[in-house]
């Protein structure tokens, strides 16, 4: 029968030893680091926010937040490492009142959350509504001398939008970035983005727009824009 392994505990006693001396070392840093507070300029983000809702009021895009921590730890904080959550699930259609605490700030281990100013954030919400609306091309700049801009059109000429219902009943037409035509003494043609003015609202499955520009002799639109008389009394 084979004799169990004996057990020495003074076996290695030179590496328990040093094991020993730096954990001794480690605790003594840490115990011995100042602690401090410090006031972060943090990023807000919303989560969960409900579908067919949405948020027609402006919020902070940062927050300040009084933290606690070890002077090493917080001074080794980086973008990103401090974010406070806000979660909106419970949103409905109105004004809305949402308090701010420390457990939906987000923080590294070592970290405490003391205090969030603002303490709670007001918002509106709004239902959700679609409206098709025309493509109004921008255009920028004068044609070359003796020409002149002729039809304008863009493809496509409608798109959807979506938004708040307020917000949307107030739009009759979605914009295009500039189309410059300086200069030009031929058809201008540009692939160009679609947008609105009004940062609540939105293109539905945006894409670029094709816009096409005619650029004719001046006589030529003076011509076309001139109204024809009558052949007789």
């Amino acid at each position: 029968m084979k004799r169990p392994m004996s057990i020495w505990p003074f076996r290695h006693l030179w590496l328990k030893a040093l094991s020993l001396a730096i954990a001794l070392l480690l605790w003594m840093v840490v115990s011995g680091e100042e602690t401090v507070e410090r006031v972060l300029r943090v990023p807000l983000e919303l989560q969960q926010l409900p579908s067919g809702l949405e948020l027609e009021s402006e919020l902070p895009a940062l927050v300040d937040v009084r933290v606690r921590g070890g002077s090493s730890t917080l001074s080794h904080l980086a973008a990103g490492d401090v974010v406070v959550l806000l979660d909106v699930h419970s949103a409905r259609p109105g004004q809305r009142l949402f308090q701010m605490a420390a457990d939906q700030v987000r923080v590294p281990f070592g970290v405490q959350v003391i205090q969030l100013s603002p303490s709670n954030v007001p918002m509106v919400f709004e239902r959700t509504a679609t409206k098709q609306v025309s493509v109004t091309p921008a255009i920028e700049g004068i044609p070359a001398e003796g020409f002149s801009i002729g039809r304008v059109t863009s493809d496509p000429p409608t798109v959807e939008i979506v938004g708040p219902e307020t917000a949307i009943e107030n739009v009759a037409e979605a914009t295009t970035e500039p189309v410059s035509v300086e200069g030009a003494r031929e058809p201008v043609n540009e692939r160009v983005t679609v947008g609105l003015f009004d940062p609540t609202l939105r293109v539905k499955d945006a894409r670029p727009a094709n816009v096409h520009v005619e650029i004719v002799p001046a006589a030529s639109a003076t011509d076309h824009a001139r109204p024809r008389r009558g052949g007789g009394r």
